[in-house]
């Protein structure tokens, strides 16, 4: 029994191995502004390149060394999406940076004020809301605020995965 990975395998660890420079690469593009975008054209290349990768191999391709190393490139693209959402949005590392620059303790609405650089408490809940405005979680219509049916899934899909690790 053969216990080294094949070489469509191989390929999907090199490219796992990849995507993070790639993104880092693409953050020096101006033209790609947000970091969801980034990521999305990341997967996007990967995907293909694989996908020429395995056509390129010499020789017949097993069908399920090529389903490993798809299952391989999916599972390294959902950690690499943990870490990279945790660097692009994770405003709790940002509120806990803006902490740790101040150098002294601050109470809730001078921290508040360092991380929206000047802002208050109402200032920092109305950047949360323009994000999930922004990402189509919720909607505003006639000075109220709603759910998306977007949102809905993603609540739905946060409660499930809380549950599922014993969180919730």
């Amino acid at each position: 029994m053969n216990l080294l990975p094949g070489p469509a395998q191989t390929i999907a660890i090199c490219l796992s191995l990849w995507l993070p420079l790639l993104l880092l690469g693409y953050a020096r593009f101006l033209s790609i502004r947000s970091a969801g975008s980034r990521f999305r054209i990341g997967c996007v290349t990967i995907a293909p390149l694989f996908g020429l990768a395995c056509s390129a191999l010499p020789g017949e391709r097993q069908f399920d060394d090529v389903v490993g190393g798809v299952l391989l490139l999916a599972t390294a693209i959902l950690l690499v999406y943990v870490f990279w959402s945790l660097l692009a949005w994770g405003f709790t590392l940002t509120l806990l940076t803006a902490l740790a620059q101040a150098g002294r303790p601050l109470t809730e609405e001078q921290w508040a004020a360092t991380y929206m650089q000047g802002g208050d408490l109402g200032t920092f809940a109305h950047n949360r809301l323009k994000l999930l405005l922004g990402s189509g979680m919720i909607v505003a219509a006639n000075g109220k605020v709603s759910t998306t049916a977007k949102g809905l899934i993603v609540v739905r899909l946060v409660k499930l995965v809380r549950f599922a690790t014993g969180l919730g």
